[in-house]
């Protein structure tokens, strides 16, 4: 009989805890489904699937063309709206440098706000849209701000497309997902990525009160419409800096600085030797012009 109960008890002894530790509130991080699959990979230049079918806010069947402005870049963000923190930090982060620009979403750029999780429908999306609209508070945004939803299989190869892994923690119930906006070209091709839920410029001192810019993300616009948005001076600038991956912002092109110096410097030589040349003519012409003329020969007298 001991036979029979040691090893029966051994086995429940073995159970026990992890029955314990499965019930209640984790403390821990919670686990993943296959681990190692998030990442957000840079995929610069690459064409996003413009003709993929979502559904927009009032759950009827639109493209991503559609849903962005002719001739006008367009910002994409993935996020699910019933994501409990990170989605919404992003999108706080997007509303922020929003604010921070000159620029109009719906008139200057359009944003496509797309949920990657194909349970959610309209009613998340719209509540969604109203909410950062209001917040947003500019006129003409309604167009221009699209909360789109979509099944399945246009998620996954817009997903693919833009390098943005993610998995279903089942455990929780969750998405696990990293965080970053895209900037997309009017033709729908991506220019810039920017990593995390803040998009503003970093500080550059750690003085109290410092007011951030949004420089880089008021930039990266003007870059991804090749000059058809922006200032006279965003053009210039957009010109002499290019973008620093590492520091996730807009840095002196040194190159551009050589190149144009070198440039000038071959332009001043050549109208420095220019007016050397002019200068000596000149001088020239006024000395033969002030030499007196020779005497005239009588005629018969050889010369």
């Amino acid at each position: 009989m001991r036979r029979f109960w040691l090893p029966l008890l051994t086995l429940l002894g073995l159970a026990a805890p992890a029955t314990a530790q499965s019930g209640g509130v984790p403390t821990a991080a919670p686990p993943t489904e296959q681990p190692g699959r998030i990442d957000f990979e840079q995929k610069l230049g690459a064409q996003v699937p413009l003709d993929l079918p979502f559904r927009d806010e009032n759950n009827r069947r639109v493209t991503l063309r559609e849903c962005m402005l002719p001739g006008k870049p367009a910002v994409l963000v993935l996020a699910y709206y019933r994501c409990p923190m990170l989605c919404t930090e992003v999108l706080n982060g997007l509303l922020d440098v929003m604010r921070k620009v000159p620029y109009t979403a719906g008139t200057d750029y359009a944003v496509l706000t797309v949920s990657f999780d194909p349970r959610e429908h309209g009613a998340e999306a719209t509540a969604k849209k109203q909410t950062y609209l209001k917040e947003y508070g500019r006129a003409g945004a309604e167009g221009g701000w699209r909360f789109l939803t979509g099944e399945r299989r246009p998620i996954d190869e817009l997903t693919a497309a833009v390098g943005f892994k993610y998995e279903f923690d089942k455990a929780f119930k969750e998405y696990n997902h990293a965080s970053g906006i895209m900037v997309l070209t009017p033709d729908g091709k991506i220019s810039r990525y920017f990593y995390g839920i803040s998009f503003l410029d970093p500080k550059k001192t750690d003085a109290p009160g410092e007011a951030r810019t949004a420089t880089n993300f008021r930039l990266s616009l003007v870059e991804a419409s090749d000059g058809k948005i922006g200032s006279f001076a965003d053009k210039v600038l957009i010109t002499c800096y290019r973008f620093d991956h590492l520091k996730q912002g807009y840095a002196l092109n040194v190159m551009f600085v050589v190149r144009a110096a070198g440039v000038a410097t071959v332009l001043i030589l050549a109208l420095a030797v220019t007016g050397f040349l002019v200068r000596d003519r000149r001088r020239a012409a006024r000395a033969a012009a002030a030499a007196p003329a020779p005497p005239d020969t009588p005629p018969g007298v050889a010369t």
